[in-house]
């Protein structure tokens, strides 16, 4: 189907349908709006604002800056290559860590906590793995911040 489509249009493709099933997924297990992601993003330094996203989204603006991509990854913890790459699967992070049964364990423990004790948890987590001198999960996030 997408083998007649240009590059940059398939790229475009991928990322508005990729930032449409972020924004649908949410975050912290509850859906996000785009004047939530922007002021985020805006708070951070990245340059955005709501109608330039939601232009995003409509398809009606296709080609963000490095910073604009940059930002909305941060937002959404995924990798900048998953949003425009065809061939990178956003989930593939995701589905290699849950094969880890401690992992699993863990995620079903965590299932309906409220976003607070989600968030608190996160952090308690973070700081065992600098503890253990592992590398922090999402590196992209200026200042460590999940917010």
């Amino acid at each position: 189907m997408d083998d007649d489509v240009a590059p940059g249009e398939r790229t475009a493709r991928v990322f508005r349908r990729r930032l449409n099933e972020l924004f649908a997924r949410g975050r912290g297990g509850r859906p996000v709006t785009n004047r939530e992601a922007a002021q985020w993003m805006t708070e951070r330094g990245y340059s955005i604002n709501e109608a330039y996203l939601s232009a995003l989204r409509g398809g009606h603006r296709s080609s963000p800056s490095l910073r604009v991509v940059e930002g909305i990854a941060a937002f959404f913890h995924v990798s900048t290559g998953s949003l425009v790459d065809p061939e990178e699967d956003p989930d593939d992070r995701l589905r290699a860590a849950l094969a880890d049964e401690g992992v699993e364990q863990f995620a079903l423990r965590a299932q309906g906590l409220s976003p607070e004790n989600v968030r608190a948890i996160i952090e308690i987590v973070d700081r065992v793995r600098r503890l253990e001198h592992l590398p922090p999960v999402t590196p992209h996030v200026p200042d460590g911040d999940r917010g």
